[in-house]
């Protein structure tokens, strides 16, 4: 042995009268000397290093090969266990232990690492002993492997309850989606058939319709309901950002990623993602979105190592994405991969059935929260309700509803006309029902565009509906295209 890799002999002598194979560190992290225990261990298993590696430098993974751990510790149970010798050898820590499992003939065997400073002529001397403990039951060997895993799940868990804060397990069976109508029956039938399956979802229709709801009750019905639905809005984040968000990013992987973040797709692991207004997504992401769908697989920025997820994928969007795809915005394939089963929520004016409905819910849902007692409703103002054109859908409504609750002062609601652009009653169109006025309206816009439903030009943009929906329109209202005469 080199001079320079000598320990001091009273150490050589305490190394030998230790009851554990053990090795002696200097202050550089270098093996500078073995016990008879070591030794005799080294020729009976191959956990536990030889001889042979006394006055090597080792670093990374041939550190770990040098006790014999190399092929027995995963990445992160290395990166804890050098962490720990590390901080010993640098006198940040008086000991460390470590404990994992290897292979043995009769079934796995406990080993506890135990590192211990030792501070002595020459400067800084460390032993590191292995230690195999007698017995491991059941549960001990769980527990182990729940130790082995604990950072990653505790930081899995830690980021998924900040999207489960302000989901405090409210009971998603259908009273969040209110309405007796067909078009909102037929919504809740297709819930219950797909619930169940695994398949992706694409949920079409304009804002405020709902279409959070629908996930959400797919979600609650499906296998997956008691892992978390993680929500990603693709218009509220910004093309520089949203990759990250959904994939994560490694430390340093841009300026200002001054630590690991978990992607929305990895939080979402065992569970749903719902990605609203998928629409939104930005062209070069589509593709790595269409890869998670397909294989269940991404990297996060700044890193080469391929993650595995098991993810429900609910999409929503009020955009035309045939229209999108023409204009060479949204890819076909990850269209296809989308749009496995649609689900069409359909707009207020749809189910103008439901506004009745829908106004008792909401007065009920908001009244008791900001302290009010009202209880009636004029037939005039409830008149005007169901008469609205109500752009924004049931959002609209809600607000509407509660804004007419806050300046309620008695049992009536006070709901005032101009306030809320009803149509007044001497409007000239009044004595027409709506399906007069949408049959009417629809035909005419269906004229002027050559009755092209799809392409360039077609009636489908010009109402901002999405192809299949003015069909379906077209057939409830009994709208015909005429023959050439």
């Amino acid at each position: 042995m080199n001079s320079e890799l000598s320990a001091p002999h009273k150490l050589i002598e305490r190394l030998a009268g230790i009851d554990d194979p053990t090795a002696l560190l200097d202050s550089y992290g270098r093996i500078v000397a073995v016990n008879s225990l070591w030794r005799g261990s080294a020729e009976t298993s191959s956990h536990v290093a030889s001889e042979d590696a006394v006055g090597k430098d080792y670093s990374g993974k041939d550190y770990f090969d040098a006790f014999g751990l190399g092929d027995v510790l995963s990445e992160q149970e290395s990166g804890k266990v050098g962490a720990g010798i590390c901080a010993v050898l640098k006198g940040c820590l008086p000991h460390f232990s470590s404990r994992y499992l290897v292979p043995g003939e009769a079934g796995p065997v406990a080993i506890q690492l135990l590192v211990d400073a030792i501070d002595s002529a020459g400067g800084r001397w460390v032993t590191v002993s292995r230690r195999a403990l007698a017995e491991v039951s059941r549960r001990e060997e769980s527990f182990s492997k729940a130790l082995t895993d604990l950072a990653e799940a505790q930081e899995r868990l830690h980021a998924e309850n900040l999207y489960l804060q302000d989901e405090v397990r409210l009971t998603h069976n259908f009273e969040e989606i209110v309405g007796d109508s067909a078009g909102i029956r037929r919504v809740f039938s297709q819930i219950e058939q797909v619930a169940s399956t695994n398949a992706t979802v694409l949920i079409i229709g304009e804002t405020g319709t709902g279409k959070e709801l629908v996930a959400r009750a797919i979600h609650a019905r499906s296998a997956k309901r008691q892992h978390a639905m993680v929500k990603v809005n693709c218009a509220a984040l910004p093309a520089s950002l949203i990759e990250s968000e959904l994939f994560g990013h490694e430390k340093g992987a841009f300026t200002g990623a001054f630590t690991r973040v978990l992607g929305r797709f990895e939080l979402a692991n065992n569970g749903t993602i719902f990605l609203d207004e998928v629409g939104d997504l930005p062209l070069e992401l589509q593709s790595k979105l269409l890869r998670v769908l397909q294989e269940g697989e991404f990297e996060r920025l700044g890193s080469t190592t391929t993650i595995k997820v098991n993810v429900r994928v609910l999409a929503a969007t009020n955009r035309n994405l045939e229209r999108l795809i023409d204009n060479g915005a949204f890819r076909t394939d990850l269209y296809y991969r989308l749009n496995v089963f649609p689900i069409e929520v359909p707009s207020l004016r749809e189910r103008r059935d439901d506004i009745a409905l829908l106004v008792w819910y909401f007065l009920s849902k908001h009244r008791g929260p900001l302290g009010k007692i009202v209880d009636t409703i004029g037939k005039r103002d409830m008149s005007a309700l169901l008469s609205h054109s109500w752009p924004g859908n049931v959002r609209e409504l809600e607000n509407r509803i509660e804004r007419a609750l806050i300046a309620s002062t008695g049992r009536l609601l006070a709901i005032e006309g101009p306030q809320i652009g009803f149509v007044p009653p001497s409007a000239p169109n009044n004595s027409e029902s709506l399906d007069d006025v949408q049959r009417g309206h629809i035909t005419a816009v269906l004229e002027q565009s050559g009755w092209k439903v799809k392409g360039e030009g077609n009636a489908a943009d010009r109402l901002r509906l999405n192809s299949s929906t003015l069909r379906a329109r077209m057939k409830r209202l009994g709208i015909i295209r005429p023959k050439p005469s």
